[in-house]
């Protein structure tokens, strides 16, 4: 064992104590009485055995076993009730590690989520966590390692009375060499023999282990990823409707057979160790055995030591063998926990600045988008290209174009999801990423197309992280349309959405998903509130009622509409409208319908049919 793995487990003994301080010592003191209790059974055993063969009185025999159910009781009895407190920290342990990877993921930077590698961590991290029993099960083992080097060091004592010399009259040869230390040397010996082969074996069983699990990450993340959709009823229509379960059963079984292919290669290579491990343990064990019984025909010991003996030659032979395997699954398990703490201690990429953010009772900011070039982190393809602009902010501002053009991506540069490749976004007139993190993202609301409802209340969909009355919550909920619906349902805003956790949780229409998600915009009351194309999926004249509702009730703050529709436009100041990642018209809705060649003309003759009066 090298200084790295010494260091390794000396660090995850304190991710241990940091948990739990107690669980490491309780781990120990089970050990110990473990240990301890097989041996006063032989030791007593053994005097009992000598006694009645020398005749010693009744009331020392008595005593014998007296000592012997007394301290064998208190042992079993500590044992029982440490193993007990040992199994429920070890589980409640193994939960905090997992909460910690979760933790963990919610503050990496957006941008790292979306990178393979950081995929890929996260999932190693997982998985040496969930399916290698984590740190309380690495704890458990050295608890284990620690009980077999005790039980080592209690059969080695015992193991004296080898080397022990009877006075014999005139001893022939055999008794000679039998009687000497020579016997107790050579069965010591033989053992700690077969314990190198065991370590030098187990080693590379190791080896094969770890690299299987390195090397087969993304598979078993597939894999895992096909297995669990049949769980996820959110798919559950697509699936049937478009009969995808073949599919998915293709695709799971194409996985779980290169999954299965290589855990078989890996399990025969780790079989053959195991055989040959076994069969040196074996032919050790009889060996000793065979020398023992030697001795005992030639009279050299007496029955109770041959007891002793036997029995201290076998939990020698066992406990060295068991010490050698659960100190390398402890060594194993250092590595796969050394993926978790990896994945803890990854920096996040983000510059996250330290200047306060400019209190303004007006809520004007100026933000300025100066030479941006933008790609995605897995893909070399610019979406933004010397994209520069200036953004007079406390107006209403409508961002059109075409599908794919930028216009999320602007936005999610504009609230630092992700930074630009090239250039600076300025927030009155200092980089954005100067600023103190936490200060700048509560400068914005966003409504996202994409936007996600939780499978919690209401209440909770809106409200996350502020403390607020429900009188307050449905004051925004009534805000963007959902009166009625709060008001018919039995629990109010405490209904749940969906059923994942509860059998009365509802099912909210595409319209009453994003009224909830305007509502969450709304409540944050922040000096941006941005709506990037959440209306998407409704009909025109629905978002346009949408747009003019929601417009009336962010009056006194920023607002930025985006869309490939107009329907936004018809109440906004000031319109961009960007293509292939630049800016390519800027102005008002009337301006801009002057150019007949423009995109935007060409947009709105399209699409004017649905926002007439009458309509």
């Amino acid at each position: 064992m090298n200084k790295k793995t010494f260091s390794q487990i000396r660090n995850i003994i304190k991710m241990s104590n940091q948990a739990d301080k107690s669980f490491f010592i309780i781990v120990l003191l089970r050990s110990l009485a473990s240990a301890s209790l097989p041996f006063v059974s032989i030791i007593y055993s053994a005097l009992l055995i000598d006694g009645f063969i020398q005749g010693l009185p009744k009331d020392v025999l008595m005593l014998y076993v007296f000592k012997l159910i007394i301290i064998s009781g208190t042992l079993l009895l500590l044992r029982v009730l440490l193993s007990f407190i040992v199994d429920q920290k070890s589980q409640i342990i193994n939960l905090l590690l997992g909460n910690e990877i979760s933790k963990k993921t919610l503050n990496l930077d957006y941008q790292q989520l979306e990178s393979q590698r950081m995929k890929n961590m996260l999932s190693s991290a997982d998985q040496g966590v969930t399916s290698n029993g984590g740190l309380g099960s690495f704890i458990l083992q050295i608890g284990r390692s620690i009980q077999h080097a005790i039980s080592g060091i209690y059969s080695f004592v015992l193991m004296i009375g080898m080397f022990q010399m009877k006075n014999i009259e005139n001893p022939s040869t055999i008794e000679q060499f039998f009687n000497s230390p020579i016997v107790g040397s050579l069965i010591i010996g033989i053992i700690l023999l077969s314990l190198i082969n065991n370590f030098i074996s187990l080693s590379k069983q190791n080896k094969i282990q770890y690299e299987t699990f390195t090397e087969n990450v993304k598979i078993n993340r597939i894999f895992q990823y096909f297995a669990n959709i049949a769980f996820d009823y959110k798919l559950a229509k697509d699936i049937r409707i478009y009969n995808m379960d073949k599919l998915i059963n293709k695709e799971s079984q194409k996985y779980y057979g290169q999954f299965k292919r290589v855990f078989r290669n890996m399990s025969r290579k780790i079989a053959k160790k195991l055989a040959v491990i076994t069969l040196v343990n074996n032919v050790v064990v009889y060996l000793a055995y065979i020398l023992i019984g030697i001795k005992a025909l030639l009279g050299i010991t007496t029955v109770g030591a041959v007891l002793r003996l036997v029995y201290a030659v076998t939990a020698f032979n066992t406990s060295i063998t068991q010490f050698a395997s659960n100190f390398n699954i402890a060594l194993l398990q250092t590595k796969y926990l050394q993926l978790y703490k990896d994945y803890l201690d990854e920096p996040t990429e983000m510059y996250k600045g330290t200047i306060p953010i400019e209190k303004r009772d007006d809520n004007k900011y100026l933000i300025e988008f100066k030479n941006v070039s933008f790609h995605y982190p897995n893909s070399e393809e610019m979406i933004l290209k010397d994209f520069s602009i200036k953004l007079t902010i406390g107006e209403r501002l409508a961002i059109v174009g075409p599908n794919g053009a930028g216009k999320t991506t602007m936005i999610k540069l504009i609230c630092r999801l992700y930074d630009p490749t090239k250039g600076e976004i300025l927030l009155n007139g200092v980089n954005i990423k100067k600023y103190n993190y936490e200060q700048y993202v509560k400068l914005f609301a966003i409504v996202f197309q994409d936007f996600k409802l939780f499978s919690t209340t209401i209440k909770n969909n809106v409200a996350f992280t502020q403390e607020e009355t429900n009188e307050t919550i449905k004051k925004y909920l009534y805000q963007a349309g959902l009166k009625d619906m709060i008001n018919n349902l039995e629990e109010g805003i405490d209904t749940y959405l969906y059923t994942d956790f509860a059998e009365k949780g509802i099912e909210v229409s595409g319209g009453e998903a994003q009224k909830i998600a305007i509502a969450r915009a709304l409540y944050k009351d922040s000096p941006f509130v941005i709506l990037d194309e959440p209306t998407s999926a409704l009909d025109p004249v629905s978002e346009y009622e949408i747009y003019t509702k929601f417009d009336e009730l962010v009056k006194n703050k920023t607002s930025i509409y985006i869309s490939h529709r107009m329907a936004s436009c018809r109440f906004c100041n000031n319109i961009i409208v960007i293509e292939n990642g630049s800016v390519t018209q800027h102005g008002n809705h009337e301006n801009l319908l002057q150019d007949k060649d423009g995109l935007y003309y060409t947009m709105w003759e399209t699409q004017s049919q649905y926002y007439k009066e009458e309509v």
